[in-house]
């Protein structure tokens, strides 16, 4: 299975690519073709065609950014459930094999400064199962000073550990959110219009 780091740059550059789309959004409004028989067009100056334009474009911008929005969700989406199915991963892990529940039921009596020198003994002896114990009843209680320990001893657990708080800071973020906060505002009429024309190119373009 791919390392936290790996799933959140694979879709992360898959929304990446999506949030660019959405910054060519106003050349892209600003030249959308629309099609207008010759009587209209005989009937409508340059400024009513403009306001056509900038309606026709905000129309169209909005369904865009809509149609972008969606699917960068349903990207986070994904990337949530491999996120989840790797921090599965990692808590088998980091979890004892061998320990009975009267160790378990220990550990979790147990003070910080006993845990850390079952910690050691364990090490010390090539226990790493029992040190393993120690470590998660750290983890699972919130002792800092023994997860701080551990994860000076040992680096696979420390690498692992690492990963678990990146995967579970990844999917406290909401993707709605995430998405309003990275991505430019949606495109008005006023906008539209106050970007760029050339009367005689979009004249052309709609004959």
């Amino acid at each position: 299975m791919p390392r936290v780091i790996d799933i959140k740059v694979h879709f992360g550059e898959l929304q990446a690519a999506l949030l660019n789309q959405l910054f060519d959004l106003p050349a892209r409004a600003q030249q959308l073709d629309i099609s207008m028989s010759a009587t209209t067009l005989e009937r409508l100056g340059p400024k009513e065609l403009n306001a056509v334009k900038a309606a026709e474009g905000s129309a169209f911008a909005e369904a865009e950014r809509e149609r972008l929005k969606t699917r960068y969700i349903e990207l986070d989406l994904e990337l949530r459930a491999a996120l989840e199915v790797r921090l599965d991963e990692i808590s088998e892990e980091l979890s004892p094999k061998n320990a009975s529940f009267r160790d378990f039921a220990a550990a979790a009596e147990a003070s910080g400064e006993t845990l850390i020198v079952a910690m050691d003994l364990a090490l010390s002896a090539g226990d790493k199962d029992a040190a393993l114990l120690s470590f998660a009843a750290g983890m699972q209680r919130d002792l800092e000073e023994v997860v701080s320990h551990g994860l000076t001893l040992r680096d696979d657990w420390a690498g692992l550990y690492g990963e678990l708080t990146e995967g579970a800071n990844a999917l406290a973020l909401d993707p709605g959110d995430r998405f309003e906060t990275l991505a430019p505002p949606a495109l008005s009429k006023n906008d539209i219009l106050a970007g760029p024309q050339n009367n005689i190119d979009f004249y052309a373009s709609l004959r």
